[in-house]
């Protein structure tokens, strides 16, 4: 559920009315197996309550609800947005169905951490509003920007020495790809830990905020490495690039080979987003 960003909290619930709707959220299952979720909905809806909106911020957040060090540096670390996503398509979940007949609507915009707080047809009129604009305005709707993950290589390898490589080699590449003013790109830590609980690319790119993914799988054969990497609008599953990189592996050419693979896909990125 998409909530427009100039929605303005609705002052016309009681605190007693939002807190209950709280209660009606945390029995659905997503709430209900997340501890996290929990905590993360009720310290920003109680901040918002109490006057302290002003006080939500990614730090904040990080440090009362995820327990993290006050060293926590958001610029490193991209933990709060993978929670955050994952509340919105919790909230998302709830009010598609257990709570569509909702009168109370409790969102979270893109982009941001305080809450909202509609009255079901007052969100009605907000969306309907939002897209007759886009309707007669459409030089000013601006294209979803290009964002990209590094998912983990899949390797058919138990050698210690040949999953380094994968996983320096998807390091160098977000790092890379991190360089490029247009194109953000997911920490890759964070989709590693990720990837193996969600398989659907759509849900992870909801969750997490991408739209393409960078992909592939390595074969190691006595002295030979075999790269095979593709990317994938993680949107429509459309492959949009694939390659297959394979050379002799001597003690000394490792960094030569990560750097090649690295250069040659940057340059299929910029590509694609001079295409879009």
């Amino acid at each position: 559920m998409n909530f427009p960003n100039t929605v303005v909290t609705n002052n016309l619930f009681s605190y007693d009315s939002i807190t209950g709707q709280l209660d009606k959220i945390f029995v659905h299952p997503d709430f209900r197996k997340s501890a996290i979720l929990k905590k993360f909905l009720s310290y920003i809806v109680h901040e918002t309550l109490i006057g302290r909106a002003h006080c939500i911020k990614e730090y904040t957040i990080a440090v009362h609800v995820l327990e993290k060090p006050v060293s926590f540096n958001p610029q490193k670390d991209c933990i709060v947005r993978i929670h955050a996503g994952r509340l919105r398509l919790g909230l998302t979940h709830y009010y598609s169905g257990m709570g569509f007949n909702d009168q109370i609507v409790i969102g979270i915009p893109k982009g941001k951490y305080v809450p909202v707080f509609m009255d079901r047809q007052q969100l009605i009129d907000e969306k309907r509003t939002l897209t007759l604009t886009r309707e007669r305005e459409p030089a000013l709707t601006d294209p979803e920007p290009v964002s990209f993950a590094i998912m983990p290589l899949i390797c058919t390898s138990d050698g210690k020495l040949i999953k380094a490589f994968n996983d320096n080699l998807c390091l160098q590449m977000c790092t890379m790809l991190s360089q490029l003013k247009e194109v953000s790109v997911i920490a890759y830590q964070a989709i590693k830990n990720l990837a193996a609980r969600y398989l659907d690319l759509k849900e992870l790119g909801a969750i997490v905020g991408f739209n393409h993914i960078i992909t592939g799988g390595t074969q190691y054969v006595k002295d030979r490495i075999r790269i095979n990497l593709q990317i994938i609008d993680s949107r429509n599953y459309k492959q949009l690039w694939s390659r297959i990189f394979e050379s002799k592996v001597t003690a000394t050419n490792l960094f030569d080979i990560q750097d090649e693979i690295c250069q040659q896909t940057i340059i299929q990125v910029q590509r694609l987003v001079n295409v879009y």
